[in-house]
């Protein structure tokens, strides 16, 4: 395109040749009069004078045609140009297919979750219908429900060109209006998400809105993945639009088809959990809890349940918009005395204490102005080891183990060492970067805080005072019990091609080191006696090797600000392993404001942990 100024030279040329050319013209009728013969007589000199006024007009419009013709063919050539390519050129969209969305059993059995099915919109011209009371009864025949309030009142307004009439007609439907060719009527084909499972991992999948885009979940956080891109069909055509032959202006670039993502979600293992859980919260008298399973040894999560939760296909249905968030990850809360074995687990990999070593406990302690005080009276008074404190979930004991770090008082040391555990070995300062749209942030605060740091501390040692996620707790849980290995949790196990075989498989990714392997080992064996020596003797030994720990959180009373005695966060994690002691899964379940009594850490979510520890190790094949 010119620039302004060669524009203005080009201008200013023009302005000089139309100058010119006037001179000239002025000059010949000059010419003229000069050589007219002296007889003349004076009546003619008026014939002279209207003929140069009109050889003046002719010149002036000569030059004005100039100047047009120069402006079209110099100046604004390229816009003319885009305007007939714009006419003679016929450009059309190809829409790309979403990518499906998969899950697969234990013995690989791969099963739609996501699928596309092709609808219609039907669309109006009230400008061109001939006959409004026949489109009216044919619309009203055959769209049914799917017609849009208040459109049909709109037929007779002939100022209007388009008007939707009806969203999401089948085949069918389509069929019986392309048969009543009435005239003023259209539709135009899209692509709508299906869900053979139903509701199954709503939280998980999300879903696609109106325009297309993914919102929530997978839909949401691999939306450029499975939306893939659009292709263009670009041909020149005459004045009735049929195609010329192949040119250089002809384009033909194919659609790309989104991605099939295959989860690592297990389907059995996902509708288990989704059972499971609604039926514990219903004995707990609670209104909402959260699981999460997880494959210890690749990070690869088995199953994300929440409840209350929605149907993706009818996803306007919901009383609330947080039915659409996946708990699992967008929640952070404290977890209570669940901390415990991570406090534990520090002490035990930096040398402070053994499992040998022991404290003398009693039922309370001050920290500064703040009294801690275990829940469990029976024991006071008495010599306490790491174990027991899991066992008995001793807050003074959690304390201890802080003090250790600082070489016995809660100084700054101490706070460091659990602080670069809690950010840095166990990576719970920020989000795990897993496939599910707005995973939350933690909240832990610095160890160098000006007032109030070791009070605060104290209580991060048993989980309050910190805000986690779930999925930062069990990535982190995984890795303490299996050798050490933190696993890049992951909620997509790879992609297939449209012929359904595997294309590529995600490999489980080993991103940091939390604990040294014999400590593991050690804080591991600490969790199965703690499971079956506490818990308030809740827990059966039946011969498997399954461990966990409970916990129950106060949580903050919006009206007062201060911790609730009736409001709690109860919490159960634990793992279940092989003959080998080889972990083979590890669960996670939150329950909130449970009302069945006791504790919710061992009387609402543990229950549900059982019942889930049970279906995998059956499922699983785990062996005695």
């Amino acid at each position: 395109m010119l620039d302004g100024a060669n524009n203005k030279f080009l201008l200013t040329e023009a302005a000089e040749i139309v100058k010119n050319m006037a001179s000239e013209f002025c000059s010949i009728i000059s010419l003229m009069d000069n050589r007219a013969d002296g007889r003349v007589a004076s009546k003619h000199q008026g014939n002279w004078t209207r003929v140069r006024v009109i050889g003046g007009l002719i010149g002036l419009a000569m030059a004005a045609l100039i100047l047009q013709l120069f402006r079209i063919q110099i100046i604004d050539h390229k816009k003319y140009l885009a305007q007939a390519d714009a006419m003679q050129t016929d450009k059309q969209t190809i829409n790309a297919e979403r990518g499906q969305i998969y899950v697969r059993d234990v013995d690989g059995n791969i099963a739609p979750l996501v699928m596309n099915k092709v609808v219609y919109t039907l669309f109006a011209d009230p400008s061109s219908i001939k006959d409004v009371g026949k489109v009216r009864d044919l619309v009203n025949k055959v769209a049914g429900d799917t017609i849009i309030s208040d459109s049909m009142e709109k037929l007779s307004d002939k100022k209007m060109q388009y008007l939707v009439l009806a969203r999401g007609l089948d085949n069918d439907q389509a069929k019986e209006i392309k048969k009543a060719d009435l005239n003023g009527l259209g539709l135009q084909a899209s692509s709508e998400r299906v869900y053979p499972e139903g509701t199954l991992a709503a939280q998980v999948l999300g879903f696609v809105n109106g325009d297309g885009e993914g919102q929530y979940g997978v839909e949401q956080a691999l939306n450029s993945r499975l939306k893939g891109k659009n292709g263009v069909l670009q041909t020149v055509t005459d004045v009735r639009r049929i195609p010329l032959t192949i040119g250089a202006k002809d384009i033909s670039v194919p659609a790309q088809n989104g991605e099939n993502v295959v989860l690592s979600i297990d389907r059995n293992v996902q509708s288990q959990a989704e059972q499971v859980l609604a039926d514990g919260l219903k004995n707990a008298k609670a209104t909402t809890g959260s699981m999460v399973v997880m494959d210890p040894q690749t990070g690869r999560v088995l199953a994300m349940a929440n409840s209350p939760s929605y149907d993706p296909a009818n996803y306007g249905d919901v009383e609330s918009a947080s039915q659409y968030q996946n708990n699992v990850v967008s929640n952070a809360y404290e977890p209570g005395s669940v901390m415990k074995l991570f406090t534990v687990g520090t002490g035990l990999n930096e040398g402070v204490i053994t499992p040998e070593s022991t404290y003398y406990n009693t039922s309370c302690i001050m920290v500064d102005d703040a009294k801690i005080c275990n829940v469990t009276k029976s024991v006071s008074g008495q010599n306490m080891t790491p174990m027991n404190i899991l066992e008995h979930s001793l807050n003074t004991g959690a304390v201890w183990v802080l003090e250790q770090l600082g070489g016995g008082s809660i100084n700054l040391t101490g706070r460091q060492k659990l602080y670069k555990y809690l950010t840095e070995n166990y990576r719970m300062n920020k989000p795990t970067g897993i496939e599910q749209a707005a995973e939350a942030d933690s909240v832990i605060y610095k160890p160098d805080m000006k007032s109030g740091a070791r009070v605060l501390y104290a209580n991060m040692t048993f989980g309050q005072g910190e805000q986690l996620t779930m999925i930062q707790v069990i990535s982190a849980f995984s890795s303490v019990i299996n050798g050490g290995n933190y696993y890049q949790p992951t909620v997509v196990l790879g992609t297939l091609n449209d012929d359904g075989e595997t294309v590529k498989e995600n490999q489980p990714k080993v991103v940091g080191q939390s604990l040294k392997q014999d400590i593991s080992y050690e804080l591991r064996d600490m969790l199965y006696q703690a499971r079956y020596l506490g818990a308030g003797g809740k827990s059966k030994d039946n011969g498997y090797y399954v461990g966990g720990k409970s916990g129950t959180a106060q949580k903050v009373d919006p009206n007062t600000g201060a911790y609730s005695d009736n409001l709690t966060t109860g919490t159960y994690i634990g793992f279940g392993a092989d003959k080998t002691k080889t972990p083979k899964y590890a669960i996670m379940v939150r329950v909130d404001d449970a009302k069945n009594g006791g504790y919710s850490g061992s009387a609402a979510a543990q229950p549900i942990f059982d019942s889930m520890s049970n279906f995998m190790i059956q499922y699983e094949g785990v062996s005695k």
